[in-house]
């Protein structure tokens, strides 16, 4: 009588231990996928509040006379600043990605560093870039993407 006790305890302790061991685990898990689902809302957040459009002519682009360079005007739209630096932007122009060293970004109106809710970039590239004929180019910003095609 006395073994059947014994051996209906060491069952109990073994499935107390299992038990622990799968709540543990499920706990770790419901915890990972609520971080991952938060780092998630963020990016998407800050995708969601920046928002460009590009403001420049297509049928007049405007390229300089001395260098040659392409100035493409962007209008921050979103709800978000928008640093006005190199880094913050990514582009394709006619299939080539554009590296940081072949374009300028300024602030068209003054001498800020921070593009907000309707500000305006110039983006000056570099004239090497640009071809004779039909030019498109892409402008990505935050996960929003803007398509610029011109004819030169």
């Amino acid at each position: 009588m006395a073994s059947v006790s014994v051996s209906h305890l060491i069952i109990f302790i073994a499935s107390l231990v299992v038990a622990a061991g799968v709540a543990g685990t499920l706990t770790t898990g419901v915890e990972r996928v609520s971080n991952a689902v938060e780092d998630g809302s963020l990016d998407v957040s800050q995708q969601v509040r920046t928002d460009i459009d590009i403001v420049s002519d297509p049928a007049n682009p405007t390229i300089d006379t001395t260098t040659g360079n392409l100035t493409v005007h962007v209008r921050n739209t979103g709800s978000q600043a928008i640093f006005i630096r190199p880094d913050s932007v990514d582009m394709v122009l006619n299939g080539q990605f554009v590296t940081n060293s072949d374009f300028t970004i300024t602030d068209a109106n003054g001498a800020k560093t921070v593009a907000r809710t309707g500000d305006v970039m110039a983006i000056e590239i570099d004239d090497s870039l640009v071809q004779t004929g039909d030019n498109r180019l892409y402008l990505t910003i935050n996960s929003d993407e803007e398509v610029y095609e011109f004819r030169n």
